[in-house]
């Protein structure tokens, strides 16, 4: 594609808008470490020195990535959750296929804390840290749709526990073959889905806010 000099706030922010569909398919095909800002402009076929009018780093560009993940991923929860739960068994299998929706989220969110902040610019940060509790904890919306009883105190609770979702997902199949990592089955610490680790853990913490 012949990546011209946008005109206009709607084309600067198609442009944008390209950079970071260019770097999920990347870190889609090539895993995270490998991504680099010249990959993504060679993807592009864009001169290097104009892509810092709309990014300074990699970092900044998955940054922005990862915000629209978490939207798609409120927004699915939204779509799909339009009544209250009537069977625990049943929500908790249909939220972990949510989360199974979106591997990329997870797999970026990953590593957010540990990799790319590290070296992401300041106003990226600031503005991913102040955008990602605006959208993230719209899903309280849902959760109350879903559990009419629960006090606003449970409703946050149950969405503190969430980052449980985040910190196993790692261990998962998923996540090995979203980032290319060879899987070796193994009788006693064999792989597992996401699912697998995730399902009973969410029971335990519905549990545990059902009995307060």
């Amino acid at each position: 594609m012949e990546f011209r000099r946008a005109r206009g706030s709607e084309q600067k922010q198609m442009r944008v808008q390209q950079i970071i569909n260019a770097a999920a398919e990347l870190y889609l095909d090539i895993g995270y470490d490998k991504v680099t800002f010249t990959g993504i402009v060679k993807k592009l076929n864009f001169a290097r020195n104009s892509i810092y009018n709309y990014f300074s780093c990699k970092e900044d560009i998955f940054l922005a990535l990862l915000l629209q993940e978490i939207e798609k991923f409120v927004e699915d929860a939204k779509g799909i959750f339009t009544t209250e739960a009537k069977d625990v068994d049943t929500f908790c299998e249909e939220w972990a296929q949510l989360w199974s929706r979106h591997a990329l989220m997870m797999g970026i969110f990953s590593i957010v804390n540990t990799v790319i902040l590290k070296d992401a610019t300041e106003t990226a940060h600031k503005e991913y840290r102040a955008n990602l509790h605006k959208i993230f904890w719209r899903l309280g919306d849902t959760v109350k749709t879903i559990f009419p009883s629960f006090t606003t105190e449970e409703i946050n609770l149950f969405l503190e526990y969430q980052t449980f979702a985040l910190a196993i997902f790692p261990t998962s199949i998923e996540f090995k073959k979203l980032n290319k990592i060879p899987i070796y089955e193994d009788p006693s610490f064999g792989p597992h889905t996401f699912a697998d680790e995730y399902v009973p853990y969410l029971k335990m913490i519905l549990g545990h806010l059902q009995r307060q």
